[in-house]
């Protein structure tokens, strides 16, 4: 019998480097039976993690708010584990759980697998996005923390394939702002400037954070507030931002064209950009 093939990648799980096939986790670890952990995932440019820095520190605080402890040097390990992977760029991934329920010590798992990308024709022509259902707080850990109970992030994605959108878009508890896509961060220009919806409803995306970045350093207008439906509908431009999609313009929101119905010069200047400053860095 001809053994499976193995994975392309590199992995560290609970303190030791092996192949991704070789991962084993627990039948009673609380991440597969609870949902209980967090993680984080970004990509490599020339080989190297982007935002690492950033990634790590959103993991920790959230780390800290679920009440789980995280080992030392994880910056060393990502790293690490992307020089073992073998590839020439690769999804760097990082996931962290309680661990096996009644012990007290976490499940840790770090993994540079290849490189997944949005296809190119949403940065040619732009992207199909359309409106999800509305989602309340959830109560804790709260929009902040990239928690692995994740199912409302895969049952949008499902949906938004079904209805040949290449994104959906939640809404807040009251069906009437925009707080983010199943996997991006949505920011909207409004009469020139570029909006972004609040931390309390919204993930503060990394990539987002550096997006607005890069627009003042171009001379946009960035703002933050709630963003209704109706505005977003009618703005100028609506971007996607993540640590995959990179920035990703919106030509299409429920079938209707945003804006002239092609990618816009803002999304495109950012675009540039973020590309020219990975590829310095």
């Amino acid at each position: 019998m001809v053994p499976p093939a193995q994975p392309a990648g590199a992995a560290w799980f609970n303190g030791a480097f092996l192949p991704p096939g070789e991962v084993r986790v627990s039948a009673f670890d609380a991440g597969f039976l609870q949902g209980d952990g967090l993680f984080e995932t970004l990509r490599t440019y020339g080989g190297r993690p982007r935002l690492l820095g950033p990634h790590l520190r959103r993991l920790e605080a959230g780390a800290r708010a679920l009440g789980i402890p995280l080992p030392g040097g994880l910056d060393a390990i990502a790293r690490e584990v992307t020089s073992r992977s073998g590839l020439a760029e690769c999804t760097l991934r990082l996931t962290v759980t309680r661990g096996v329920v009644g012990e007290d010590a976490p499940t840790v798992l770090v993994t540079a697998l290849p490189l997944r990308t949005w296809p190119a024709r949403v940065y040619a022509e732009g992207a199909r996005a359309g409106w999800l259902w509305a989602r309340g707080d959830g109560g804790p850990p709260g929009p902040g923390v990239k928690s692995t109970s994740y199912q409302w992030a895969a049952l949008g994605r499902r949906e938004a394939e079904q209805r040949g959108w290449d994104e959906g878009l939640f809404l807040d508890a009251a069906g009437v702002h925009v707080t983010e896509g199943t996997a991006t961060s949505v920011l909207a220009v409004v009469d020139g400037t570029l909006w972004s919806p609040p931390a309390e409803v919204a993930l503060p995306g990394v990539t987002r954070a550096e997006v607005l970045r890069l627009a003042r350093a171009q001379g946009v207008a960035v703002g933050e507030a709630y963003l209704p439906r109706a505005v977003v509908q009618r703005a100028e431009e609506v971007l996607l931002t993540g640590s995959l999609a990179e920035v990703v313009p919106v030509t299409r929101l429920e079938g209707q064209p945003v804006g002239r119905g092609v990618p816009g010069e803002v999304a495109q200047r950012l675009r540039a950009a973020y590309l020219e400053e990975a590829g310095r860095e």
